[in-house]
């Protein structure tokens, strides 16, 4: 069996490593495009010069001639229709190296392949490039016709209709020199949407300022505010935070379904193992409980998860957050002021303990006095706190590197969880996928036995998926528990490493573990697993 070629490089955006040979053209530029990353779905059309040079340097001969093909092709025809999205730069590029075989017309090539039909090639013709308006092929699209024809605050109401259709987790508006960004986050990827032209910018930002309920005199100050609202037939609530910034405000909004949004340990994608250890610890009346995960994979989301159980199970808890981002019924919530010297964290807390309250929630650990108190009151009440870390052992360290003492900590210690968001491969276009080379599977500590057990496959990309080949993530968890063994390791002062391998002594599947059993399963991809770094 001959060896599949391969180039791998390293994505400028998310620093992944990804085969760039095999990787998907992308249609910034027609003529001069570059590589998509699988990971975070960038090209490297906005990177520096120097790692354009690089790359073009150790670029395979293939892979060169790929590009002088695009770049030499004087037919106008297949740059319109790629600007109009009816056609993709790989499918072009198949279409110009069969039209130099044969010298037929890329019209005729296109239609024959039934990549466009004869309507799109007279309208490329006729418009020169201008798209019509359609959301149907995912965020890929042509705004230009609302941003032209619509009011500001129709835009916006276009804009989050669209958000929510495509279960989109953030909208990103951000003013750069000639217009203004609009983008989605989906499952982790960014999704870029026409551009608003320049000269709506103020009556756009203004309008935006007004539906958020922000104050509209303090522009060049970040804000905050939370508001409720129905999108179709769901109602979700609605986090603005802005920024000013060079070209003016840019917006973030969070959207949050309220019908999905508080999940039960099931839901959240806790096995039945770590959901028994947890919840054990959950129960008790005292102890310190850390919920970790790097940032954006899910943390809050798992925290407000506890909180929901503990209120459930009748016990009084009170959470000191910052910002609050969901009310729920049962907690008394308290939003943790910033102060010169950053969060108010621990002059919070000590206010609260006051109350006889019996959980305390907090949702950040900022800083060492932090840190301190919230082992000290471990020994008495049961402390919940989130921390952001890579692994539940790293979560252990990061506490002693802010300066709580081994003695301490191994005393207080009732469990930690790490987690993080797997992106699943899309049901709909779902397909067998070549095996990674040897090498690369022992790059990644996957020998021939365990590489034996594991399937490979990959999303071709669709319309359900928004052509990335992902639809929908899922956590996954691994839980240290306070394990004698374990507490000793804590007090002898030993790294995180050593800690990790006495949890796993100790009965904890990792992570890395659990991943790769939804590669085996056919719910992960590969790439999935190697961008973690697990």
């Amino acid at each position: 069996m001959p060896a599949i070629e391969t180039y791998v490089t390293t994505c400028w955006s998310c620093l992944g490593e990804f085969d760039a040979l095999n990787a998907v053209w992308c249609s910034c530029d027609p003529k001069n495009p570059t590589k998509l990353c699988p990971f975070c779905f960038r090209c490297f059309c906005d990177a520096s010069e120097k790692y354009k040079q690089e790359f073009w340097k150790r670029a395979p001969s293939k892979l060169v001639d790929e590009i002088q093909t695009l770049s030499r092709s004087k037919d106008r025809l297949g740059d319109i229709l790629i600007r109009m999205k009816k056609l993709t730069t790989p499918q072009l590029l198949e279409a110009l190296v069969e039209q130099k075989k044969t010298g037929r017309k890329l019209g005729e090539l296109l239609i024959e392949r039934k990549l466009v039909r004869n309507e799109d090639i007279q309208a490329a013709l006729k418009s020169q490039g201008v798209n019509p308006l359609t959301d149907t092929m995912g965020a890929e699209y042509s705004a230009s016709p609302v941003w032209e024809h619509s009011a500001p605050d129709a835009i916006i109401q276009y804009i989050m209709s669209l958000a929510a259709r495509k279960g989109a987790s953030d909208v990103h508006i951000e003013p750069t020199e000639e217009a203004v960004s609009v983008k989605y986050r989906i499952d982790g990827f960014f999704f870029r949407v026409d551009p608003i032209p320049k000269r709506f910018q103020a009556a756009f930002t203004q309008k935006l300022f007004e539906v958020f309920h922000l104050d509209t005199a303090r522009q060049s100050k970040p804000q905050t505010s939370r508001s409720s609202g129905r999108l179709g037939d769901t109602d979700f609530d609605f986090v603005a935070q802005t920024l000013p910034t060079t070209y003016g405000v840019s917006a973030t909004i969070k959207l949050v379904n309220r019908s999905t949004f508080i999940k039960d340990f099931t839901t959240l994608g806790v096995e039945l193992e770590d959901r028994v250890r947890v919840l054990e610890e959950l129960r008790n009346t005292f102890g310190l409980v850390l919920i970790s995960a790097p940032v954006f994979n899910g943390s809050g989301t798992s925290a407000y998860s506890v909180m929901n159980f503990l209120v459930q199970a009748q016990r009084d808890v009170v959470s000191l957050e910052a910002p609050v981002h969901w009310p729920l019924e049962g907690v008394r919530q308290v939003e943790v002021e910033q102060g010169p010297a950053g969060l108010k964290m621990e002059e919070t807390l000590r206010s609260v303990v006051a109350v006889r309250p019996e959980v305390v929630v907090l949702s950040s650990i900022p800083d060492r006095a932090t840190a301190l108190l919230a082992a000290q009151l471990a020994s008495s009440i049961l402390v919940v706190a989130v921390l952001p870390a890579q692994t539940a052992a790293g979560a252990v360290a990061a506490m002693l590197e802010l300066g709580v003492p081994p003695q301490l900590l191994a005393g207080s210690l009732a469990a930690v969880t790490c987690q993080r968001l797997v992106r699943q491969i899309c049901k709909i276009c779902r397909q067998p996928a070549e095996p990674p080379a040897p090498q690369t599977l022992a790059n990644h500590g996957i020998g021939p036995q365990e590489a034996e057990r594991l399937k490979f496959f990959r999303g071709k990309g669709c319309p359900t998926c928004n052509k990335v080949g992902y639809r929908g993530r899922r956590a996954i968890f691994e839980v240290i528990t306070g394990a004698p063994e374990v507490r000793a390791a804590i007090q002898n002062g030993m790294s995180a490493q050593d800690i990790e391998s006495i949890a796993i002594g100790a009965g904890m599947t990792t992570l890395r573990a659990r991943c790769l059993e939804l590669v085996a399963e056919g719910v992960a991809t590969f790439d999935e697993f190697a961008k973690l770094r697990l």
